[in-house]
């Protein structure tokens, strides 16, 4: 029989469903079947809490109501929101640190005969200065969601793609963009749920084969973003709470004495925190730290087929080994963090026979 350890405290970057009952996810279910473009009464019904749903987001993501198109998978907004703005004159610009999903993109668009420049990041996770033109594609990440590490406000005239599928709401692009692509996990709402944004103004095409003016599928599952809504709602009434989780963390381990460090710059997501102990294999104290009963994530962002652990901890220089990520989440209480800490701690000190 497989063991099953108990985990008391969850610091990974999931979160359980933010909702005001855990009734309501069943209830949605149950009255969110009906197709909202049908004119029977059920129908009608749906299509209303389908519009106050999109006035939600729109109100918090602070954009045009017609803007939001909704995803039933997440990454396809990258395709959707990058490729849809491309032409055969524009240069492709994004970052070392950008997602798989981002790197895809790019190396579709190179095989058609387009042209990419990709830009390096310095020690603290920043991008570098780069030229661009009017026609030109840049992909800007808000946040990294690795590292937490908060980009700089970007001012181009190129046309951008806002990357929030890390940052949420948690910190709104201030910059004029094109498209962007939120995720609803951000803000502790279902999975299966993209947001994609494309502006009004935006000069954007549907790079899907189709036959109509849909911008996207639609394929989206109706309960999950009435779920989505009201989860976002929650979050935004503790939203810009702070109470220094990351700073209990690193308090204790300076005061520790271990060697580690942690990769980050003057500004960064609070509830992102990421460690790196040179000397570990993540693997081995994330699977200790889960005896212990606190779960974490290993560091690396990347899928297993990448040769390099961490592109993002590579592309500042450091080391890509012994790193790992701590979420802190809205539910997450100072006990905790403090448990956490100690545990840190000793688990360190085991692996390294202290």
């Amino acid at each position: 029989m497989q063991r099953v350890v108990r985990i008391t405290s969850g610091f990974q970057q999931e979160a359980s469903l933010n909702l005001s009952s855990p009734d309501l996810i069943s209830h949605l279910f149950e009255k969110g079947w009906p197709n909202p473009e049908k004119i029977n009464s059920d129908s009608r019904e749906v299509a209303l809490l389908l519009n106050e749903a999109r006035n939600s987001f729109a109100k918090f993501l602070q954009v045009e109501h017609e803007e939001i198109n909704f995803l039933g998978e997440v990454n396809l907004g990258f395709h959707l929101g990058l490729t849809g703005l491309l032409n055969p004159d524009s240069s492709l610009i994004y970052s070392e640190i950008d997602k798989q999903e981002v790197f895809a993109v790019a190396d579709f668009f190179e095989k058609s005969g387009g042209k990419l420049q990709s830009i390096s990041v310095n020690a603290q996770g920043l991008i570098e200065d780069f030229q661009s033109k009017t026609n030109d594609v840049i992909c800007w990440q808000v946040a990294n969601g690795e590292t937490g590490i908060l980009q700089r406000n970007l001012l181009n005239d190129s046309k951008i793609f806002a990357d929030c599928t890390s940052s949420g709401v948690d910190h709104l692009p201030t910059f004029k963009y094109q498209s962007a692509l939120f995720d609803s996990r951000s803000w502790q709402g279902p999975a299966g749920l993209g947001i994609l944004i494309v502006k009004n103004d935006a000069i954007w095409r549907n790079p899907l084969p189709h036959n109509d003016y849909t911008k996207v599928p639609n394929s989206y599952s109706v309960p999950l973003v009435l779920a989505s809504a009201l989860a976002l709602e929650s979050y935004m009434a503790e939203q810009n709470k702070d109470f220094g989780y990351r700073e209990i963390i690193l308090k204790a381990l300076n005061n520790s004495g271990l060697d580690f460090y942690t990769p980050s710059s003057d500004k960064f997501l609070p509830r992102n925190l990421s460690l790196v102990f040179p000397d570990l294999e993540a693997d081995r104290l994330v699977l200790l730290l889960q005896d212990l009963g606190f779960a974490v994530d290993s560091g690396s962002a990347c899928r297993s087929a990448d040769m390099v652990p961490s592109h993002v901890l590579s592309a500042m220089g450091a080391k890509v080994t012994g790193n790992i990520r701590i979420t802190f989440h809205q539910s997450t209480t100072a006990a905790q963090v403090n448990d956490l800490a100690n545990g840190l701690i000793s688990a360190v000190k085991t692996l390294r026979g202290i």
